[in-house]
């Protein structure tokens, strides 16, 4: 429920900007304003005790009733709570950016938007607007058409077209009444349209709305629907922006991976909707042990990934350990006061200039493993000297150039390898030694893929190793055949080396 109330709360600022406006227009058109009150207050009037506020549903049934002599004097009682438990609720200030050349509007719209509590940044010119783009984020843009440097119309074509800014919400000014211009300006992005002289009421009203539909959209696109994290898309474009930031800086920044020890004992004993618990709870936890300047997402199943800004190596792991340790101290009490330890392993990796993210989450990634290896519970980084025995990895594989691919890579990321070109000999193998993971071809000379899998699972030292199946047939026929005899995975020729060592880690944790 308070989930809820949050969220019904943090909605309120567009209905508090609509009221104020009405309220101010009691003197203009009493008749129409008080309609458009009493309209207002009765939504709220429904909402509120449903929503377990019940002190709205008390002041709106006032203002709603109130006859005309009173009803500014219980609007404003009404307007004054609502600003109250809004602010009080108010995770963050937004920041808006105005661009105008207008020295007049720059400081109107400053005094007016800070007035309702909002962050503003000014520009004069396009450029000026870019530069602060670059240096900060913003939640909502106001730009003018006419800039001395660019047509407002071509600048909005930029921040359309620049991936930071592709989604911001921009409300255009004009002084022009054209409606091919205001059309055009929908057509190139803009979410709203104001011809000036401005409204000051609605302008405010439609910054609330415009930004309350963003967070909505936001939280949709960029946010675990179940820990209510971020998300990959959301992690993946701020490493791109903290990655600028670290190089423009000459600053350090770090990347950890962490995923939950016995995730799957966890569902097995307890059922999934206390492994959801557990999710939800380990991410929260780590996020609250951090700074508020570190990101925590949740980037698939029981691993989460932590983007440490302005970060060396040994600090991020600190950070991780100390959110460990914290976990250790404070196990998950499930709904039903069942308490249930649980603990998460960890990887941290300091980026380099020259690497993508997916380069350096499969370094963090790696140092994972390690830390799994080397009994669960631990945080690892590369400037650890972990005497872990490296993964040995049976491969079954007749396509020289495929092996060749898959062997460079598995050296690369220090695996030992046996490799062999036939069926019959790889089950050899595998009934001589134990082997941490079995990739294994469909189609080869001896003994093709899915008799070698079956023999396997049922006379050899591997019955238990995960396997993973190569082919280049990716019929449902075959893919169910495959896992029906006992694969753990399937990984479809061609495939991408990253691809490939995903898959692997995953199994081998």
């Amino acid at each position: 429920m308070e989930e809820y109330q949050k969220a019904y709360i943090q909605k309120m600022g567009s209905r508090i900007e609509a009221l104020l406006a009405a309220g101010k227009g009691l003197e203009e058109n009493f008749q129409e304003s008080a309609t458009s009150i009493r309209r207002l207050t009765h939504t709220l009037r429904g909402s509120g005790t449903t929503f377990g506020f019940n002190r709205i549903t008390e002041l709106a049934a006032a203002t709603e009733d109130a006859d005309d002599a009173n009803l500014a004097q219980a609007l404003n009682m009404l307007i004054d709570y609502l600003k109250e438990l809004f602010e009080a609720n108010r995770k963050d200030v937004e920041r808006i950016l105005v661009v105008d050349d207008s020295e007049e509007i720059r400081l109107m719209l400053g005094v007016i938007l800070e007035k309702q509590g909002y962050s503003v940044t000014t520009a004069e010119t396009a450029q000026e607007g870019i530069s602060q783009l670059a240096e900060q984020e913003f939640d909502l843009m106001i730009l003018d058409l006419v800039l001395p440097d660019i047509d407002g119309r071509n600048f909005l074509i930029k921040l359309r077209e620049e991936h930071q800014t592709a989604t911001l919400p921009v409300l255009v000014l004009s002084a022009k009444s054209s409606p091919q211009i205001k059309a055009e300006c929908f057509a190139l992005g803009a979410d709203e349209y104001f011809e000036k002289p401005l409204d000051a009421s609605l302008l405010t009203t439609r910054v609330a709305v415009t930004l309350q539909r963003s967070k909505t959209l936001e939280k949709q696109t960029r946010y675990d629907a179940l820990t209510q994290l971020p998300n990959r898309a959301a992690f993946t474009e701020s490493f791109e922006s903290q990655s600028k930031l670290a190089v423009r800086g000459d600053s350090a920044l770090c990347l950890g991976m962490i995923d939950i020890d016995h995730f799957k004992r966890v569902n097995d004993d307890h059922g999934h909707l206390v492994g959801d618990e557990a999710l939800r709870y380990i991410g929260e936890l780590v996020r609250d042990q951090l700074r508020k300047s570190d990101m925590v997402a949740r980037w698939g199943g029981e691993e989460f990934v932590v983007l440490f800004p302005s970060t060396r190596e040994d600090e991020g792991k600190q950070a991780l350990v100390k959110a460990l340790k914290y976990l250790n101290d404070n196990p998950l009490i499930t709904q039903d006061n069942i308490m249930i330890p649980i603990s998460f392993s960890g990887g941290v990796y300091e980026w380099k200039v020259d690497e993508d993210l997916n380069q350096a989450l499969s370094q963090a990634d790696a140092m994972l493993y390690q830390a799994k290896s080397s009994g669960r519970n631990c945080i690892m980084s590369s400037i650890d000297e972990a005497e872990v025995s490296p993964p040995k990895i049976l491969i079954a594989e007749d396509d020289e150039l495929t092996a060749e691919f898959i062997l460079h890579r598995l050296k690369k990321d220090g695996f030992e390898m046996d490799h062999y070109d036939r069926g019959d000999a790889a089950l050899e193998a595998a009934r001589k030694q134990r082997y941490d993971l079995l990739i294994y071809d469909v189609k080869m000379p001896g003994m093709e893929g899915f008799e070698l899998l079956q023999r396997t699972r049922s006379d050899s030292l591997n019955k238990s190793t995960p396997v993973i199946m190569l082919t280049s047939m990716g019929s449902e026929q075959d893919i169910s055949r495959g896992l029906r005899l006992g694969a753990n995975d399937y990984v479809l020729k061609p495939f991408s080396p990253m691809e490939l060592m995903a898959r692997i880690r995953r199994l081998l944790k």
